[in-house]
């Protein structure tokens, strides 16, 4: 069998990340597979050191993956959506401590009328599920929205956390509608993604569809299989608003707002962003977000084993923090986020390091998962 095809550039130090990306796409892995198509990056002290991408873009290894192509990086998009509201924070236009029905007015009963905005994005607020909405109605207008307000939390707010799987985008984006008139991703295009050159959009135009990977879903991916109502998992009951035949390549997930999911970009952009949240909120000498605000997103909010997915998981505002499914690298103050299927970003702020890998195929792992952990411990022996 012929070699799969790599390019970019490697720093000639961290030439055992570029062997291990090597030996992830030519050799696979015996239990979750062969790769299709892959990028991984790695940005310290605001230098791109690994821009790396190799394979297809499609599952009939006919189209190489280039220097552009982007992927749906599932769950990722979260993280990036609570970079969009904490922008907002930074410049006064929303407040952590506020309750979130000065913004929302609608999100009020069932305990949720004194929730602040900071248990609203640490995943704290207990509304964990839209029952309300209809199966399948995700993408018809504000159907999920109202769910969310006629929605009772789970837990009284504020006093334990879970991963809000499903409901974190749309309750970020209802947020964030509501206290500036733009959606979600209109804000991280407008205010993150365009003015830093961050490849990574939530919703695609046109161009960016253009050059957009297949992404291959995978039977057996535990996240996936409890999604699509396939194993007995609380996630069948969160997400019973996603179409079940959502094969994460329709037109509405490549063009649609779902910032819970359905954000698409690639490991440099990644890596560019959490490098820069990593250098005291600096990119390319332009300041994404204040050094303060920043300490205070990545703290720990709480450390629990989740009602969700029944992980010991951490968590800051929007951030997973290092945690036993995923280590983030075993440095405790690392923070970032993972998508179903392998895809991980996170930055390391006592080395200002930012780190991403993506594929376009979902592995069935629950953890960091047999691509990404090679090229992190690769990169770690080689800093």
């Amino acid at each position: 069998m012929a070699e799969i095809p790599v390019s970019g550039t490697c720093d000639p130090k961290f030439s055992a990340v570029e062997d291990a990306f090597r030996r992830n796409m030519n050799e696979g892995d015996p239990v979750c597979g062969d790769e299709v198509g892959a990028c991984v990056s790695v940005v310290i002290d605001g230098e791109t050191v690994v821009d790396l991408w190799g394979g297809y873009r499609d599952a009939a290894r006919t189209q190489p993956w280039e220097r552009d192509t982007i992927t749906c990086m599932m769950s990722v998009s979260k993280s990036c959506a609570a970079i969009a509201l904490l922008t907002l924070i930074d410049r006064g236009i929303v407040s952590l401590e506020a309750k979130v029905s000065r913004y929302w007015p609608g999100f009020t009963g069932g305990g949720k009328e004194d929730m602040n905005v900071r248990t609203l994005i640490s995943h704290q607020s207990g509304v964990i599920y839209a029952d309300a909405a209809p199966a399948a109605s995700l993408w018809d207008g504000l159907a999920v929205e109202q769910a969310l307000e006629a929605a009772t939390p789970e837990w009284v707010p504020g006093t334990g956390g879970a991963y809000h799987s499903f409901t974190y985008g749309p309750l970020i984006n209802a947020l964030v509608r509501h206290a500036d008139g733009r959606d979600v991703g209109r804000v991280w295009r407008e205010d993150v993604a365009d003015p830093f050159g961050i490849d990574f959009h939530i919703g695609l135009n046109d161009e960016e569809a253009a050059r957009r990977a297949e992404f291959v879903e995978t039977p057996g991916t535990p996240s996936r299989d409890g999604i699509k109502g396939e194993a007995e998992s609380p996630l069948t009951r969160a997400w019973n608003p996603l179409p079940r035949s959502e094969d994460f390549n329709s037109d509405n997930w490549v063009r649609g707002l779902f910032a819970s999911a359905n954000g698409h970009g690639n490991a440099r952009a990644i890596a560019r962003l959490y490098g820069g949240m990593a250098n005291d909120g600096l990119i390319d000498g332009w300041r994404l977000l204040s050094e303060g605000l920043i300490a205070d997103a990545t703290s720990e909010h709480w450390d629990d084993l989740d009602r969700m997915t029944n992980r010991p998981f951490r968590f800051g505002c929007g951030f997973m923090l290092s945690c036993p499914p995923f280590p983030f690298g075993g440095y405790r103050d690392n923070f970032g986020h993972t998508g179903i299927g392998g895809a991980i970003g996170f930055g390391d702020p006592e080395r200002r390091i930012g780190f991403s890998y993506c594929g376009n195929r979902m592995a069935p792992i629950a953890d960091t998962g047999p691509f990404a952990g090679p090229l992190i411990e690769a990169m770690y022996a080689s800093v």
